[in-house]
């Protein structure tokens, strides 16, 4: 079960209103690779009039997906990606971590989807920079009934193939809140998406400072000489003057 966050994703992302996904050998290939800290998924994303299959991600090992290899070209149906996810389970921890999120995060940024991609990307890495993206998220339950809305909604405004830019905008930054430090979108290349860095905060234990304004100022210009980036956002975001 080690491999249930793995340090490096690299993600071809597929939304449908159908009930198949296509794989091309191109897209199958930037998946795979030697390197055992890498993990090449495919996540797909369904609006096909099923209950229990839309709105919600499936999430598989590309190189686990495919057992002829990369030469051919494949597809994979509703039905593969069940039995696929219910075989792979050194996934189960961010599968899980996905489906438990998911609906919190897409109400957390419904509007700022239905605005589009450029909009919602905007507004996600500006959150993502200055460390408050986990502000926007409620732990507040979402029902089945809310959340199928909040998807149709979507695919109803923009359209299947907005959409599917959109979710992925919306995957690849709730991989985030997992603990992916590091998040690259493709809009052209291949993979879609590409998460590094992964910090387990799961044990991490939380410390509370209360310092002066000065005393901020003055960590905040520490740390940029430290060359603390990521501390620095976090500071800055949270330290500023009425």
């Amino acid at each position: 079960m080690a491999r249930q966050f793995p340090k490096t994703l690299r993600i071809e992302v597929k939304f449908t209103t159908g009930t198949t996904i296509a794989v091309p050998k191109r897209e199958r290939e930037s998946l795979l690779t030697k390197d055992l800290d890498v993990v090449g998924l495919i996540a797909a994303l369904f609006w096909s009039g099923t209950r229990d299959v839309d709105g919600r991600w499936f999430i598989v090992d590309a190189a686990e997906s495919f057992r002829t290899g990369p030469a051919d070209a494949g597809s994979l149906d509703v039905r593969d990606l069940e039995r696929l996810e219910k075989s792979q389970a050194w996934l189960a921890g961010l599968r899980n971590f996905v489906g438990q999120t998911w609906p919190s995060f897409l109400r957390a940024f419904y509007e700022e989807a239905l605005a589009g991609h450029e909009a919602l990307k905007t507004e996600l890495e500006r959150l993502k920079r200055i460390g408050q993206l986990h502000e926007r998220v409620t732990k507040d339950s979402v029902l089945e009934l809310e959340h199928r809305k909040a998807v149709r909604g979507i695919v109803e405004s923009l359209g299947a193939s907005v959409s599917g830019h959109v979710f992925q905008d919306l995957l690849a930054y709730l991989l985030a809140l997992a603990g992916y430090t590091r998040i690259q979108i493709n809009p052209i290349g291949i993979p879609d998406i590409e998460a590094s860095e992964f910090v387990d905060h799961s044990d991490a234990k939380l410390v509370v400072l209360t310092l002066t304004q000065d005393q901020a100022d003055r960590f905040i210009e520490l740390s940029k000489v430290a060359g603390d980036e990521e501390l620095v956002n976090l500071l800055t975001g949270q330290s500023k003057r009425p």
